[in-house]
């Protein structure tokens, strides 16, 4: 499964943005979980409304939101193993502006990062480690201590 988190507005260079590639260097590196890409890019809200109005049933869109369900790291790896056993092959995860995503994504699920509020930098360093944590759950790799 391809995944994609995508960031509305700018991306900013920084120790964030170091983390962030680390942590994408060490996901694309483990194979077998089920991870053929991991990337972040910027987007406009333009290319989001497309995205959103060409989603197909390979394609699944989580918008990050302070209202979305909240998962244990654990239930997260579950949730992501279930959409890779379910045959989706790109998964897109949405970080809007400071304000939040600009454009309707009433189609979308959401989910959250806890009940604290971060700013985007720091939230797109914390998905690509859930999602690094996730790959090694699914590879049984020592990384995630039960």
């Amino acid at each position: 499964m391809k995944v994609t988190i995508l960031c509305e507005g700018r991306i900013n260079k920084g120790p964030e943005k170091e983390l962030c590639t680390l942590y994408q260097q060490r996901i694309n590196s483990i194979k077998q979980s089920g991870f053929s890409n991991f990337s972040i890019k910027q987007s406009t809200s333009k290319e989001i409304i497309k995205m959103i109005n060409n989603k197909n049933s390979n394609t699944k869109i989580l918008i990050l939101s302070e209202i979305g369900k909240i998962y244990s790291s654990t239930e997260f790896s579950k949730y992501i193993q279930k959409t890779l056993n379910n045959g989706i092959k790109e998964l897109y995860l949405l970080i809007g502006k400071p304000e939040g995503i600009s454009v309707n994504t009433g189609k979308c699920e959401k989910i959250s990062l806890g009940k604290m509020t971060f700013p985007h930098s720091l939230s797109r360093v914390i998905l690509c480690e859930q999602f690094y944590r996730c790959a090694t759950i699914i590879t049984n790799h020592p990384y995630h201590k039960y």
